[in-house]
C-alpha cells in the first residue's frame, strides 16, 4: 500500500498535477457600476498606461455610471438636454469622428490562497482597448456582441483600489459594422451607441473558474433526459485536478446529483459533459396560455474553487414544415404541442439604457396583450428580460439584423467573419440555457453566404444548441426560408390581413409585418411642442421612421384615418380617430392570424412591439407604456377563448388558444343600424371550441337596409350564460378594397370604408364608481362603470396621478375602450405600482368617443 501511495505521489510531482480545491479562495461576481467618468479621446495626450494608473486625475472629465453608450452618459450629465423631444437630437453632434475614453477606480477583495481575478465584459462597442493599472490586457477588443473575459490575477491590486481605462472607438454610421443597428425604425444615433454598453464584472474564484452551465433537454413520452454541460477553465500555469459536481433542484422534486473528476491543462478550457440524468414525470416549462413556467435549478461546483447557478426548463421546441399557398413554412411544437407564435418586435431604448423596471414592464406589456412571443432583431444582450421571459413563459426569437453589414457578408473582411463568429458563439452561449429561447435566425432578410452559414451551424452544434433555427426570416430572398417578410409595414384597412390572395395576409408564418401607430395625444405632448402636434408638419414627422427613408412619414395611415373616420380637425381629434384605427386594425390582425392556425397560419410577429424613442410609427405601446388603440385591440384579439369577424369572408370564428377544449358555449351575432340601433340581424348558434384551435362557427349574410355606417356585436356564453367573450365592430355597407400590391411595403386602398357614422353619436353620460386595494406596493382599482341609455361606445377608463394628471404607467388593465348597449355596466380592474402614483391621489378618469371626459376620486 505504501509503495502505491508513494508511486502516485512521484507521478503528481513528475506531471506537475495538483488538485483545484483553492481552500481560502473568495468565489464571488461584482458588477462594477460607480466610479466611472467619460470624455472625448481629442486632445487628451495621455496613453492608457498613464490613464489607467490608480489616481489619475479626471477633472473636468463627465461621471458616468456604467453600464453606458457615450450619448447616455452625456445625456445623463446634462451635456445634451430633452433629446427625444422635437427635433432636438439634430443639435447632438457626431459622436463617431473620435475616440471616447471610460475610465473607472474599484476595489479588489483581499488575495487568499490561490486566488484568481477575472475582469469580464458584457458589452464593448464597437473597438477596444483596455487597460488596467498601467498594463494592457487587450489592443484590439473588436465586436459589439462579443463577450470577454481577462484573467487578471497578476496585474491586480488585491484588497487595495484598481484603475481601469478603456478606449472605444464607435461603429460606423449606416450599419457599416457588426455592431447594433435600428436601420429605419428612427434616426440614427448620433454616437451609433459606442461605449460601455453592457455590464462588466471582477469576478474571483480559484484555481478553476466554470463557464456557461447548459443543460439539455430530450423529452421522450413523460420522461425526459437531461445532459448538463459546462465549461472549466484553469487558470494556473501548471496542470489542475478538480471534481466538477453539481445537482439539479426544484421545490418539491427529487434532487438529482452528478460529479465526474476532471484534469486540464496550463491554462487549459475544456467542456465537461455529464452522462444524460433520466427523470420521469418531470415538470414542464409552458409558454403563456398553455401552462405553467415552471423552473429548475441546476447548481455546478468546482470543489471550492468556483460556483455557478443557473434557472432551465424542461421543455422541447420542435420545428416542421407545412406548405401553404405554394410556399413551405416553418410551425413550432413545444412539448410536442403546435403553437401559434404571437409576439412583436422589441427594441431598447434608443441610448440603450433599461433597467429593471422597465424590463418587467415590457414583459409585463406582452402578456397584458395575451401575446407569447418577443423577435429580437438583432437587440441581443438583455440578460435580465431573457430571466423574465423564463419565468413568465415569453417565447423569445433572436437572431441578426437586416440591411447592414450583418447581412452584407459577401464582402466580409477577415477580421468581420472572426467577428461574426465570436459574436454568435457568445450570443448563443447567453441564450441557450434559456427555457424561453425557442429558435435562432441566423439571418433576417437574406440569409448569409454558403461558407458563413456552415460556420454559424458549425458554431450552434459545438455549443448543443437545442433549438430550431432557420437560414433567414424571408422567403422572398430564400423561398426555403419557413418564415415570410412581405409586408405591409404601412397602415392598411384591417380587410388586408383575411384576404389570402394577399401577399401580408394571414397565411403561413411571418417574421415581421405591421403598420403605423401614432400614440395617444397625451404621449403626443411629452415628445412634441403644441404647434408640432397639430398640423402634422416636419417635426412630427421627424419621429416617425429614419429621416430621408420610405417611412419618414405617416401618410397612408392619415388619409386611411380622414377618410374613414372623416377629416381630422385637431391633435385631438385626430388622436380620438388614430386609437380607433389602431384597435381595429391590430385587432383584425392577430384576429385572423389565429382563426386558422396550425392549418393555414402558424406564427405572426407584428412590426413593432415598442419604440426606441417616442415614435409614431410601428407599435403596440409607445415609448411611455401608455396602453392605447393597438394595445388594447391585441389584448381583446387574443383572449384565451375568443370569438371573432373575418371582414373578407363575413365569417365569424371562436379561437380557443388554451390546451383545454370547451363545449356548452353558445355564439350570437347582431347587426345594429346607426345611429338609433335597430337591431337589423341576429342568430345564435351552440359551439365547441376545441383545444389550441379556431373554428368557423357562422356566417353573416349579405344585409340590405343597413345604415352607411353600421355595428356587428359578437357574443360568446358559456353553459350558465357568463360571458367569454364580448367583441364589436364597426363597417360599412361600402367596404374597404384594395387595389394590387404598389411596391415591397404597400397595398394601395383603392376604396375607403364609411365609418362617419360614429360621428353622429349621440352623447351618453356613463357613471362610475372606483375603489381600491392596496397589497404591498401595489394597487388594484376596481373600475364599474353603467350606461343608463344610449350607446357608450369605445369608452377608455384610465387611472391618472392627481386630477387632471397623467395616466399612471405601466398599468394592467383587465379590459379597455369598451362599448356598451342601453342599460349595461361593465366591471374593469386596473393594476399598478403605488410609487408610480409619485405621491399623488389616483382619480379615475373616464372618456369615450361620445362620452364626455369626467375624472372621480378613487377611493
Amino acid at each position: 500500500m505504501f509503495r502505491r501511495v508513494l508511486a502516485l505521489l512521484l507521478l503528481i510531482f513528475a506531471t506537475g498535477i495538483v488538485s483545484a480545491g483553492s481552500a481560502g479562495a473568495a468565489v464571488g461576481s461584482t458588477e462594477l457600476k460607480a466610479g466611472w467618468a467619460l470624455r472625448s479621446a481629442t486632445g487628451l495626450a495621455d496613453t492608457g498606461a498613464t490613464i489607467s494608473q490608480v489616481g489619475y486625475g479626471t477633472a473636468g472629465w463627465q461621471p458616468v455610471t456604467l453600464p453606458s453608450t457615450v450619448l447616455a452618459g452625456l445625456v445623463a450629465g446634462g451635456v445634451y438636454q430633452n433629446v427625444y423631444f422635437g427635433q432636438n437630437l439634430k443639435n447632438v453632434p457626431d459622436l463617431t469622428g473620435q475616440d471616447w475614453w471610460f475610465r473607472g477606480e474599484f476595489t479588489a477583495a483581499a488575495s487568499a490562497p490561490g486566488q484568481v481575478y477575472w475582469l469580464r465584459f458584457k458589452g464593448l462597442s464597437y473597438r477596444a482597448q483596455i487597460w488596467l493599472n498601467g498594463v494592457q490586457l487587450d489592443a484590439n477588443a473588436v465586436g459589439t456582441f462579443v463577450n470577454r473575459d481577462y484573467n487578471v490575477t497578476s496585474t491586480i491590486n488585491p484588497g487595495a483600489a484598481n484603475a481601469l481605462a478603456i478606449k472605444v472607438t464607435p461603429p460606423a454610421h449606416d450599419c457599416k459594422d457588426l455592431s447594433t443597428c435600428t436601420v429605419d425604425w428612427n434616426p440614427e444615433v448620433p454616437d451609433m451607441n459606442a461605449g460601455v454598453w453592457n455590464s462588466t464584472f471582477l469576478d474571483t474564484t480559484g484555481s478553476v473558474a466554470l463557464r456557461d452551465p447548459y443543460v439539455k433537454t430530450t423529452l421522450s413520452g413523460t420522461a425526459a433526459d437531461l445532459t448538463v454541460y459546462v465549461d472549466a477553465i484553469n487558470a494556473t500555469n501548471a496542470p489542475v485536478t478538480t471534481t466538477v459536481s453539481g445537482t439539479i433542484t426544484k421545490t418539491g422534486q427529487t434532487t438529482l446529483s452528478f460529479s465526474q473528476n476532471v484534469t486540464l491543462n496550463a491554462g487549459e478550457r475544456k467542456e465537461v459533459a455529464f452522462a444524460p440524468i433520466h427523470v420521469t414525470n418531470p415538470v414542464l416549462w409552458w409558454p403563456y396560455q398553455f401552462g405553467s413556467p415552471e423552473l429548475y435549478r441546476l447548481t455546478v461546483s468546482a470543489g471550492t474553487s468556483d460556483t455557478k447557478t443557473i434557472d432551465f426548463g424542461i421543455r422541447q421546441f420542435t420545428d416542421y414544415r407545412t406548405t401553404v399557398n405554394g410556399t413551405s413554412f416553418a410551425g413550432y411544437k413545444v412539448n410536442g404541442q403546435p403553437i401559434l407564435l404571437r409576439g412583436g418586435g422589441y427594441v431598447w431604448d434608443m441610448m440603450q439604457r433599461w433597467d429593471a423596471k422597465t424590463n418587467a414592464a415590457h414583459i409585463a406589456y406582452v402578456k397584458g396583450m395575451g401575446l407569447n412571443t418577443i423577435r429580437l432583431e438583432g437587440t441581443l444582450g438583455n440578460e435580465e428580460l431573457y430571466d423574465l421571459a423564463d419565468r413568465n413563459g415569453i417565447m423569445i426569437m433572436p437572431g441578426y439584423v437586416c440591411c447592414s453589414a450583418w447581412e452584407n457578408d459577401s464582402g466580409w473582411t477577415a477580421e468581420q467573419e472572426q467577428v461574426a463568429q465570436k459574436s454568435l458563439e457568445s450570443q448563443m452561449r447567453a441564450l441557450r440555457h434559456h427555457a424561453a429561447t425557442f429558435m435562432w435566425n441566423y439571418g433576417s432578410d437574406q440569409p448569409p453566404t454558403t461558407a458563413h452559414l456552415a460556420a454559424y451551424k458549425n458554431i450552434a452544434a459545438a455549443l448543443h444548441w437545442q433549438n430550431p433555427t432557420l437560414d433567414n426570416v424571408a422567403t422572398w430572398a430564400n423561398p426555403d426560408a419557413g418564415m415570410k417578410m412581405d409586408g405591409p409595414y404601412v397602415w392598411e384597412p384591417p380587410v388586408l390581413w383575411w384576404d389570402q390572395s394577399r401577399a401580408g395576409s394571414a397565411f403561413g408564418t411571418t417574421g415581421e409585418e405591421g403598420t403605423e401607430s401614432p400614440p395617444p395625444l397625451e404621449s403626443l405632448q411629452q415628445f412634441l411642442a403644441p404647434a408640432d402636434q397639430w398640423p402634422i408638419g416636419a417635426t412630427f414627422n421627424y419621429h416617425a421612421g429614419k429621416p430621408s427613408s420610405v417611412f419618414d412619414n405617416i401618410t397612408p395611415f392619415t388619409d386611411g384615418l380622414n377618410k374613414r373616420y372623416g377629416t381630422a380637425t385637431s391633435a385631438a381629434d385626430y388622436s380620438r380617430k388614430s386609437e380607433l384605427q389602431n384597435y381595429e386594425n391590430t385587432r383584425s390582425f392577430f384576429e385572423a392570424w389565429s382563426a386558422k392556425q396550425h392549418v393555414q397560419s402558424f406564427g405572426s410577429i407584428f412590426w413593432m412591439l415598442n419604440n426606441a424613442w417616442p415614435s409614431v410609427h410601428w407599435n403596440l405601446y409607445d415609448y411611455y407604456f401608455k396602453p392605447g388603440g393597438g394595445y388594447f385591440g391585441a389584448k381583446k384579439a387574443t383572449e384565451p377563448v375568443h370569438i371573432s369577424y373575418d371582414y373578407f369572408t363575413r365569417n365569424v370564428h371562436v379561437v380557443n388558444s388554451t390546451l383545454t377544449a370547451r363545449s356548452g358555449l353558445t355564439a350570437t351575432a347582431a347587426v345594429y343600424n346607426l345611429p338609433d340601433l335597430t337591431q337589423k340581424y341576429s342568430t345564435s348558434v351552440p359551439v365547441t371550441a376545441p383545444a389550441n384551435a379556431g373554428t368557423q362557427v357562422l356566417t353573416i349574410p349579405a344585409l340590405t337596409g343597413l345604415s352607411g355606417t353600421y355595428l356587428i356585436r359578437l357574443q360568446l356564453k358559456d353553459a350558465v350564460g357568463a360571458k367569454v367573450s364580448d367583441n364589436v365592430y364597426w363597417y360599412s355597407t361600402s367596404p374597404d378594397t384594395l387595389g394590387n400590391k404598389s411596391n415591397w411595403y404597400r397595398s394601395t386602398p383603392k376604396n375607403y370604408a364609411n365609418l362617419t357614422g360614429l360621428n353622429g353619436l349621440a352623447t351618453a353620460n356613463v357613471t362610475a364608481t372606483a375603489t381600491r386595494t392596496v397589497s404591498g406596493t401595489q394597487e388594484t382599482v376596481t373600475i364599474t362603470l353603467a350606461n343608463p341609455a344610449g350607446l357608450a361606445f369605445f369608452v377608455r377608463p384610465e387611472i391618472t396621478a392627481g386630477n387632471g394628471g397623467r395616466e399612471v404607467v405601466p398599468v394592467n388593465y383587465t379590459d379597455n375602450y369598451v362599448t356598451f348597449w342601453p342599460g349595461e355596466s361593465t366591471t374593469i380592474t386596473a393594476a399598478y405600482q403605488t410609487a408610480d402614483l409619485g405621491g399623488r391621489q389616483p382619480y379615475l378618469r373616464v372618456r369615450g368617443y361620445n362620452v364626455p371626459t369626467f375624472s372621480i376620486p378613487v377611493s
